[in-house]
């Protein structure tokens, strides 16, 4: 009986390497599943998914669906439509449920309402507005022609939720910051500022728009779940001409008062829109001063803004003035004040265009 088992034994030694052979394709194979899709051999790939249907959402949520997705979204153009209220999609490539690869691009055209003209075209870049804005009523101010189909974001600072779950401060950066946070509150008229942020940017996005300047507004309401990078998002998925965050500055010193503009400091990241968001800044501040007469408190560059980090579009930040000094808190809720402050940005923004357009 043992003799069997003796490696004299040609079929012992066949049983032996039959079972060892067994057991090293078993652990090939296991190892292979765990592979990441893409480094596996043989051109077995797993990373191939059915395209999720983004038609007839706004083109935030439906960033956020392609997110979600792997995927990336990227605007063709905007169509005239009059099944889809602006900013919505009207179509993608590939269509819902063909096949794609997480990391590609879903390409998508928007409505713009059935009173859009797409003056945005002649460029060759899309623009969009707000998820909740209603076609124009009027045309624009013909004597701004040059500025038909420019493209400002406007992101009114803030929401009435802080996020403080954290997110990286830049693309692979191993640094975090909060998501979203709170903001200050009126020392005195005890609103808080995602309130103020969003009264004036909602005046200034008239200003901007009497020009002919396309808008898109990163929130219309308060009761929204946006992150800093997000909303850098919003800018680069437009390929925005200027990405302008409205905020409200606070200090614990009550007497701190004066309005700075921020812009992205030359890193990594911010290196190929330093230049423009540099110049931006300085026009805007510029005229903001010039319209409101209030303390000058120049412009400063920052490195920890995730906001400008994410953005691969030109970027400022505009603190229009203290909320924890009583006098700016009171003026920053006066409606006459904020409509000054809007044609200050307004004015700044129409002139930093300009000096694009005939540099070109």
């Amino acid at each position: 009986m043992f003799g069997l088992f003796s490696f004299k034994n040609p079929r012992f030694r066949f049983i032996i390497i039959a079972v060892s052979l067994t057991f090293v394709a078993c652990t090939a194979l296991i190892g292979y599943v765990a592979l990441p899709a893409q480094i596996k051999p043989f051109g077995i790939k797993n990373d191939v998914i059915k395209a999720p249907t983004l038609i007839g959402y706004g083109v935030i949520k439906a960033s956020e669906i392609a997110r979600a997705s792997g995927l990336r979204i990227e605007v063709d153009r905007w169509v005239s439509s009059k099944d889809y209220p602006i900013n919505h999609v009207v179509g993608q490539k590939p269509l819902p449920n063909q096949k794609i690869r997480k990391g590609d691009k879903v390409i998508i055209e928007l409505s713009g309402g059935n009173t859009h003209r797409d003056s945005g075209e002649a460029r060759g870049q899309s623009t969009v507005t707000s998820e909740d804005q209603r076609p124009l009523q009027s045309l624009p101010d013909q004597s701004s022609k040059s500025l038909s189909g420019r493209v400002v974001v406007i992101d009114p600072g803030h929401q009435r939720r802080a996020n403080l779950k954290r997110e990286p401060i830049g693309p692979g950066a191993t640094e975090t910051k909060e998501k979203i946070q709170g903001g200050t509150t009126g020392i005195k008229s005890k609103r808080p500022e995602y309130q103020v942020t969003l009264e004036i940017s909602k005046r200034l996005k008239s200003v901007l728009e009497s020009h002919g300047i396309k808008v898109v507004m990163v929130r219309e309401t308060h009761d929204v779940n946006i992150s800093n990078a997000e909303r850098a998002e919003v800018a680069n998925i437009v390929n925005a001409d200027l990405f302008i965050r409205i905020h409200a500055d606070g200090a614990l010193d009550p007497q701190k008062n004066g309005i700075s503009t921020l812009y992205p400091a030359l890193n990594k990241w911010t290196a190929p829109i330093y230049k423009e968001s540099l110049r931006a800044a300085r026009i805007v501040q510029k005229s903001v001063i010039e319209t409101i007469g209030r303390k000058d408190n120049g412009i400063i560059g920052r490195n920890d803004i995730s906001g400008f980090n994410w953005s691969k579009v030109p970027v400022i930040l505009v603190e229009m003035g203290f909320l924890t000094n009583p006098e700016e808190d009171l003026l920053l809720n006066d409606t006459k004040h904020q409509d000054l402050l809007a044609s200050g940005i307004g004015d700044g923004i129409v002139e930093h265009l300009r000096t694009i357009e005939e540099s070109r």
